[in-house]
């Protein structure tokens, strides 16, 4: 369990109402929106306002670092001895509940700049509150006269801005615009987390009026910025942690930021989590994230109009982009309703239209992470999805070492139920690639110990005899190769002694028995299933092309020794026979046994002895191989129809879109759905496909 890091006794991490952070703390966190910063500071410090001055509107979605922009020119203003002695900057609070017309808040201004500077402005101040029903119309001329009096300019720091104009009518938004565009004694930078449709109304006051500022998604080294900075307030260990994994591992922060879409405050979240260290269980790591974030995302929801809420539930619990139509189809409600409804949610960015080359197009959730909130929140209690969703978060959040030791944790687990789920499972999974190397030999000395049998080493641990080796094989003779070979069989892993026997084969040597050589190492090594499964991978994987023929006769005896009845634990062996067939290209073969298939359940739960999410695993490990060497031999038609005949959409999600990358027909605008979280996963199954096609034509 690792140590729970806190920050020290002084400071403090704001999530919400970062006004109130101190202005020294607030200076020191000041890392992100530097540039969207000095763009505006520059402006208003030298800027005289002798005549009207560009008014600003900073736009981003909750939690992308508005307030706190706003907050840190204020006391940038505060701060320049000489701009404050004639620019007082006004800071409204996040929410203004006492604004609701042009007069409230000419008075909060007022009100302000007599608890900024009392002795000048308290009567103004009072004046206004004095003012009598039909006066309205003279606070901003009362206002005006005092600025000029004592030789003052106002600059308005406003957040939400959307949501002041909303509350104003149309003639209080027309009288504004004519004193911002006429008047230089006043200024206003704002902030909005909706799109203000003013700006882009050509029939509205503020039509194209303010500079716009739009904060995006932060860069992967802002973050890294951010991460160092909020470390530093939790003392040297905390620095020491997150300079290790900005280091060792950058590419986990990397799908953190992805995840989040690079919003500041979700990261920060994320970021508590990691201080706080591991957690008992995965389940519960996720659940801590989920609970941190709730605050932020119940507020975004809170905000929707109750159609808005319906149509954003039917799309979350959806997960992939989906078009107006389906999304009015499950809903029940008016398409041009849904329509207008959505456009109202890009808006709010809650909401991200993905255009297609149709007029049908699509939209999802914006920001990813509060999609797996929401399914985590308001699935189903047995819902599937939340089960996939927690192996989706491991497989961004852990590297390749530490997905192993959590998926081992799980295998662990299983071991205490009947034999036939131990040997399917484990030598499912111990078989697959996706296991780190140091993991699987470690796992597989407790299986075997668990078995009361002598392990057997698979994966090499001779790294000095692998040199040895390759130092004299381009130049030897194959007798010699040969000799060497048995000289150290039983110092080298069964997966070498495969690899070292086939250069005799690239050598075209009469030495290479692949029959020979194989039946060796499966029937004379006190070799088990696992052994077996691992070994026939390693065939194809390695591109041991000699073996192929005699791996798939091998396969084929011992599939026909079997029983009628499909047993559980051959299973990952029809898999590699499968995958192997493809590598061959029996495709006619393969795609009649698969027709064949389809009229069996071959993963039914009651059948197998095991539970849902125990199936959807087994599926993933089953067909991870073969839907690759499908797509690496381009046979798309077939990888496609696996999805459907199998259920795999959700389990393996990235080999879908991957599939769907490659079809030339309609089928390849259903690609466009895929969430960007999935965009690099599915880069690196395509980068592999390339590289096995390139391997593959070498034989």
């Amino acid at each position: 369990m690792e140590t729970n890091i806190q920050p020290s006794a002084n400071t403090s991490i704001l999530l919400y109402n970062t006004q109130n952070i101190g202005e020294e703390q607030l200076k020191a966190q000041f890392t992100l929106r530097t540039k969207e910063y000095e763009k505006i500071w520059q402006d208003i410090k030298t800027h005289t306002m002798d005549h009207p001055a560009t008014h600003y509107l900073i736009q981003g979605i909750r939690g992308a670092g508005k307030t706190t922009l706003l907050t840190r020119l204020y006391y940038a203003v505060n701060d320049d001895a000489k701009l404050n002695q004639w620019l007082m900057p006004i800071l409204f609070n996040e929410e203004e509940y006492g604004v609701f017309s042009l007069f409230t808040f000419w008075l909060k201004v007022a009100e302000k700049l007599s608890q900024t500077d009392n002795q000048r402005y308290r009567d103004l101040y009072n004046q206004l509150r004095h003012l009598e029903v039909g006066q309205e119309g003279q606070a901003w001329p009362l206002i005006r006269k005092n600025l000029q009096q004592h030789r003052h300019k106002l600059l308005l720091l406003i957040d939400n801005l959307a949501e002041l104009f909303a509350s104003f009518d149309a003639t209080e938004n027309a009288q504004l615009r004519e004193i911002l565009s006429l008047h230089p004694e006043v200024r206003l930078v704002g902030g909005s987390s909706i799109i203000l449709d003013a700006h882009f109304d050509g029939t509205a006051p503020f039509y194209q009026f303010f500079k716009l500022i739009s904060l995006k998604a932060i860069s992967e080294l802002e973050m890294h910025q951010l991460f160092m900075t909020l470390a530093k307030q939790f003392g040297d260990l905390a620095v020491d942690k997150i300079q290790t994994i900005i280091q060792e591992h950058p590419e986990r922060l990397e799908a953190i930021r992805r995840l989040v879409d690079g919003v500041p405050r979700t990261l920060v979240l994320l970021f508590q989590i990691i201080m706080e260290g591991d957690k008992d269980s995965s389940f519960a790591y996720l659940e801590e994230t989920i609970d941190k974030t709730t605050p932020l995302y119940k507020h975004r929801m809170d905000d929707l109009s109750k159609q808005q809420q319906v149509i954003v539930h039917h799309i979350a619990m959806n997960w992939d982009a989906m078009s107006a139509k389906e999304i009015a189809q499950q809903t029940r409600l008016p398409s041009k309703t849904v329509s207008a409804q959505l456009v109202e949610l890009q808006k709010r960015w809650v909401i991200e239209k993905v255009p297609t080359n149709t007029r049908n197009h699509l939209y999802r959730v914006q920001e990813r992470f509060f999609n797996i909130w929401y399914l985590m929140r308001y699935g189903a209690k047995q819902d599937k999805r939340r089960v996939l969703w927690l192996t989706k978060f491991l497989e961004i959040w852990y590297n390749e070492k530490e997905l192993s030791i959590k998926l081992v944790e799980a295998l662990l687990k299983l071991l205490d139920k009947d034999n036939t789920v131990q040997d399917l499972l484990v030598n499912a999974f111990l078989a697959s690639e996706k296991i780190d190397p140091d993991i699987r030999a470690a796992m597989k000395i407790e299986y075997d110990n668990r078995l009361n049998r002598p392990s057997i080493s698979l994966d090499s641990h001779q790294p000095q005899i692998k040199k040895d080796f390759l130092k004299f094989v381009g130049s030897a003779e194959d007798k010699i190769i040969a000799n060497f070979i048995e000289a150290h069989v039983h110092e080298i892993s069964l997966k070498d002694y495969l690899e070292y026997y086939h250069v005799l084969y690239q050598i075209q040597s009469k030495l290479f028995d692949p029959s020979k050589i194989l039946s060796r190492v499966l029937t004379q090594s006190n070799a088990g299933l696992f052994e077996i499964l691992h070994l026939y991978t390693a065939i194809y994987k390695k591109n041991l092309v000699g073996y192929k023929q005699v791996a798939l006769k091998m396969i084929e005896v011992s599939l026909l020794q079997m029983p009628d009845d499909i047993s559980p634990n051959i299973l990952p062996l029809i898999s590699i026979y499968w995958t192997l067939c493809i590598w061959d290209e029996r495709f006619e073969s393969v795609a009649k046994v698969l027709q064949e298939t389809a009229e069996q359940n071959l993963f039914d739960e009651e059948f197998l002895g095991i539970n849902e999410s125990e199936v959807s695993l087994l599926k993933e490990v089953f067909f991870d191989d073969f839907i690759h060497m499908l797509l690496v031999k381009e046979q798309y038609e077939m990888a496609y129809n696996l999805f459907d005949q199998f259920d795999l959409k959700d389990i393996l999600k990235p080999y879908y879109y991957a599939t769907l990358s490659f079809l030339k027909d309609d089928r390849n605008q259903e690609y466009l759905r895929m969430g960007s979280e999935l965009i690099q996963n599915v880069q690196d199954i395509l980068t592999s496909i390339d590289k096995y096609r390139k391997i593959y034509t070498i034989d």
